[in-house]
């Protein structure tokens, strides 16, 4: 959370909030990348941090979304069950990273499915392009 102040970003209400860890890195070493066992990520205070604003979303580019190990998964229980806050996992983060892209539309599209808890989304950000040097007159 201190990436979003140092960057001087502002948290709304119905903002979706996308956590960079740089475990994308691993995404070629399935067993490392899908490990429940030790990943990064938010914990109970950073869930409840995400819950005080108010976010519709938050994802990351973890399997697992929240710091792991986890007992419980807490954050997920807080976030999804507690204050109704979903959890977007698995996220391609990298190009914005390196772009410094901090502000974006998002754009979650879901299958259609009736009646599911959960669904693979198509995830989209939508940015300004970035500003190029103007032509020589």
């Amino acid at each position: 959370m201190r990436a979003l102040a140092a960057q001087a970003v502002e948290i709304r209400t119905g903002d979706v909030v996308l956590l960079r860890t740089g475990w994308a890195r691993y995404w070629d070493d399935a067993a490392r990348f899908i490990s429940q066992v030790r990943s990064p990520g938010p914990a109970l205070e950073g869930a409840r941090w995400l819950s005080e604003r108010r976010v519709f979303a938050a994802g990351s580019d973890t399997a697992p979304f929240e710091k792991m190990p986890s007992a419980g998964q807490p954050a997920h229980v807080h976030l999804l069950v507690e204050s109704g806050i979903h959890i977007v996992e698995c996220l391609q983060l990298e190009e914005l990273a390196e772009a410094r892209v901090y502000e974006f539309l998002f754009v979650g599209i879901p299958l259609k499915i009736r009646g599911a808890t959960a669904s693979p989304i198509r995830p989209i950000a939508v940015a300004e392009a970035a500003s190029a040097s103007p032509d020589p007159v």
